[in-house]
């Protein structure tokens, strides 16, 4: 009887390891979460985009203006602004708009934005620069790279204008 208890014992303590041991990643994954959180630790402004510095009300659509990404002394990448169109699936399927990125009360670039019937296709289109702050490209015909860029991402249309004058916008 002694030997049986035993043996029963140590298999309810196997299966508590076992279990413990397969939920440890879940329940510390928040605490882990947490810690990192509190270093400070953040995407950089080339990848994200940087911040949004006005929003700017359309028809069914908004447009995030961002504020210029200045990338750090060993990125390889060009000054730029971002924008951001939302919700993707609430903008015609042809459209162009003018639109003030450094907040002047002028426009300063031209989009002219064709969406894809399969929304997970890349929309093509086209940025003419109506100032000389910022360069004009036109996609798919454009250099893919982090300051040219027009793409779809979590429900938005994203179009990236790369900047001449690193105090453009500022």
């Amino acid at each position: 009887m002694h030997k049986r208890l035993l043996a029963v014992l140590a298999y309810v303590g196997a299966a508590l390891s076992l279990i413990v041991a397969a939920c440890t990643p879940f329940v510390l994954m928040g605490a882990f979460s947490e810690a990192v959180a509190r270093t400070g630790v953040h995407v950089d402004a080339v990848y994200s985009g940087g911040t949004i510095a006005r929003t700017v009300m359309r028809d069914g659509y908004q447009i995030d203006v961002y504020r210029p990404v200045q990338p750090h002394a060993l990125q390889n990448v060009d000054p730029f602004v971002q924008i951001a169109f939302r919700p993707a699936a609430s903008l015609p399927r042809r459209f162009n708009t003018e639109l003030d990125l450094d907040g002047d009360g002028r426009p300063d670039v031209r989009v002219s934005l064709v969406m894809p019937r399969n929304p997970r296709a890349r929309p093509s289109g086209e940025v003419v620069a109506l100032s000389e702050a910022y360069r004009s490209f036109r996609m798919p015909e454009s250099e893919v790279g982090f300051s040219e860029l027009i793409a779809q991402s979590n429900g938005a249309v994203l179009v990236r204008i790369p900047v001449n004058q690193p105090s453009a916008g500022r």
